[in-house]
């Protein structure tokens, strides 16, 4: 069976261009995959390599999901509708890590041992990690709220530099150490 046709859509926001690529549904588009902002050129790029054959095109449930991202980037609050992402290309565990990430409210951050935690695997923090690591989807299942035990960053996708100012725009703060305050923590 082909794979259908892939699109992508733009969006200049304030920390850069960020990017989306779905895919025509049955029923309604599906969202394939978000990039986090960076240099226009960069996301052109990595859109050229993970989807060589995709057309830019954007549709109604696409121009909702960028208007929420671009409400994000400006510091707002933005709920996300997820019906319409393709989740199913996500391996199970990362599912669970997905679902964890989402209960993680604007403002908090989680550990990757508090989401492995709430998916069923205590003590596995690398295992929450990878998921977080391979989200499709940040922003929308903010994987930039998971932070290492010792309140510092860890990794992220998008660079260090990049978390760090998504933290800043939800209210967090860090000590002078580069920590998250503790007061931040989701408990």
């Amino acid at each position: 069976m082909k794979d259908p046709a892939l699109f992508y859509e733009l969006q200049k926001t304030c920390l850069g261009t960020a990017a989306i690529v779905w895919r025509e549904g049955k029923s309604c588009p599906r969202i394939v995959h978000i990039y986090l902002p960076a240099p226009a050129e960069t996301i052109r790029m990595k859109l050229r390599i993970a989807f060589p054959g995709a057309a830019r095109k954007t549709c109604g449930t696409v121009d909702k999901l960028r208007d929420g991202i671009c409400a994000f980037m400006e510091g707002r609050a933005a709920p996300f509708e997820t019906g319409a992402f393709d989740i199913g290309r996500v391996p199970p565990y990362h599912r669970k890590v997905l679902g964890a990430m989402a209960t993680i409210p604007r403002g908090k951050v989680s550990s990757y041992g508090g989401v492995a935690l709430k998916t069923g695997v205590p003590g596995g923090a690398r295992a929450a990690g990878q998921g977080c690591g391979k989200n499709p989807f940040p922003i929308v299942f903010p994987c930039h709220r998971v932070v290492r035990s010792d309140r510092t960053l860890g990794g992220f996708g998008g660079g260090l530099r990049l978390k760090r100012a998504l933290l800043e725009m939800e209210g967090i703060q860090f000590d002078s150490d580069g920590k998250v305050k503790p007061e931040f923590i989701l408990r």
